[in-house]
């Protein structure tokens, strides 16, 4: 089952979630974060269909963050792998593990 389902076309509503951290689930402090990402696939592909920039919401500290969705985005019905990457202020990247799934489901 989907962590979200979305229908084919749509641009609303936006995709959010809580960053955490993989030791003990609390809210990962995105204060030193100088960018965020949200990256989808399809489920047996390994192509990115969405790779833009994301928001970090209000406090960085709350570990929130938007992706708001791009005309395009969910053309395609189906079954996607999603996670969000996150570059760190010395340049090095981490990604959230494990993904998430979503479901676009045709109109």
């Amino acid at each position: 089952m989907a962590d979200v389902t979305l229908v084919q076309g749509d641009t609303r509503p936006s995709l959010n979630g809580t960053l955490t951290k993989r030791s003990d689930a609390t809210p990962l402090n995105l204060t030193s974060a100088t960018g965020v990402k949200f990256q989808m696939r399809g489920e047996d592909d390994h192509r990115y269909t969405v790779d833009a920039d994301a928001v970090i919401v209000d406090d960085p500290t709350d570990g929130m963050v938007r992706y708001d969705w791009a005309d395009g985005d969910l053309a395609r019905p189906g079954e996607y792998i999603c996670q969000w990457e996150v570059t760190w202020n010395d340049g090095t990247t981490q990604t959230t593990d494990p993904p998430n799934t979503i479901t676009v489901r045709a109109q």
